[in-house]
């Protein structure tokens, strides 16, 4: 079985709009069956199973929560709003408040792991008492985290944390210690905003590079020992042998794990074609949040194309007519 976040509408709407329903569905692969399906929040990028018929949702709409959905009652019967516990300046930016992107339990359910990208940073959230254990990242500082997606706990003794640091291009592991977080392992090669990464049993990271419409699998040296192309920007990949949001070892567990690639953006990414690479993948990602589903990367080129033609001629234009009065 799988369970996993879909809408219906018309795909002349922007993936993000609102004015669209979200479902919650849970389908048997093989076969393609669907054996549940219930409206979820719009916008809703992820679902949980809790047991039973409980499900943790990462709500990303007007409410900006996390919540524990009984299906059979029909009601919320746990929630977190992150408005109740957060400043308005924590937050903001394009896709609301938190654009809270990925909730995962921990514990047995006592704690819930998510991802309000907007925040800069990944938390953890005690159950019961609705208190932070701890936070990874601060609001605006990108030299931490920059707009992550789907972050993994790979252990608890010490906390360790393996993310995708979308906006940073590139998948960053943090290591949580007395006096702090110690960045442990890091790989950028090549990456354009990735947003879902897993650490597999035998050590590797299996990796979404969203902009490059692809997923790989690379070794803890950043070696790529396996990719695909996927079309239209892949969100979320995962192992069925392994589960969901497979958690492997910590790189400081493994052997040789001095070698490995610790480059992150910034680095060689200093000069005029990077700043407009990134500049323009930048304004590409953003125009998602409003363009049709059918707009890839194909027609935003030629979309600009035809901007800059009217722009130039417009120019042109108003150049000439000075000349002629």
């Amino acid at each position: 079985r799988v369970l996993f976040v879909a809408r219906d509408g018309s795909m002349n709407k922007s993936a993000f709009s609102f004015d669209v329903t979200f479902y919650a569905i849970e389908m048997n692969w093989r076969t393609g069956t669907v054996l549940k399906k219930f409206e979820i929040p719009p916008g809703t990028h992820d679902i949980d199973y809790l047991g039973g018929d409980r499900y943790a949702i990462a709500d990303l709409s007007k409410k900006n929560r996390v919540f524990v959905y009984d299906r059979s009652e029909d009601e919320v019967v746990w929630e977190y709003r992150f408005r109740e516990h957060f400043p308005k300046s924590a937050g903001g930016g394009p896709g609301g408040y938190t654009h809270l992107n990925d909730i995962d339990a921990v514990d047995n359910g006592s704690a819930f792991l998510v991802s309000p990208r907007n925040f800069d940073r990944v938390m953890l959230i005690d159950r019961e008492s609705k208190r932070v254990r701890w936070t990874l990242g601060e609001e605006d500082n990108y030299d931490i985290l920059n707009e992550q997606h789907n972050p993994v706990l790979l252990s608890q003794d010490p906390v360790t944390v393996l993310v995708a640091d979308s906006e940073n291009n590139r998948v960053v592991e943090y290591e949580k210690t007395e006096s702090g977080w110690k960045q442990t392992w890091s790989y950028g090669t090549g990456l354009d905003w990735p947003r879902d990464a897993d650490r597999l049993p035998n050590g590797n990271t299996l990796i979404v590079d969203s902009n490059n419409n692809r997923a790989l699998e690379v070794t803890p040296g950043g070696d790529i020992v396996w990719k695909v192309k996927i079309p239209f920007e892949p969100y979320d990949v995962e192992r069925p042998v392994y589960g969901d949001e497979p958690s492997g070892p910590p790189i400081t567990e493994l052997e040789g794990s001095d070698a490995v690639d610790t480059k992150a953006v910034g680095q060689d990414g200093n000069g005029l074609v990077a700043r407009i690479d990134a500049t323009y993948t930048y304004v590409y990602t953003t125009a998602q949040w409003v363009l049709p589903t059918w707009i890839g990367p194909l027609e935003f080129n030629l979309l600009v194309l035809a901007v800059l033609i009217v722009v130039l001629w417009g120019a042109f234009e108003v150049v000439h007519w000075k000349g002629w009065t």
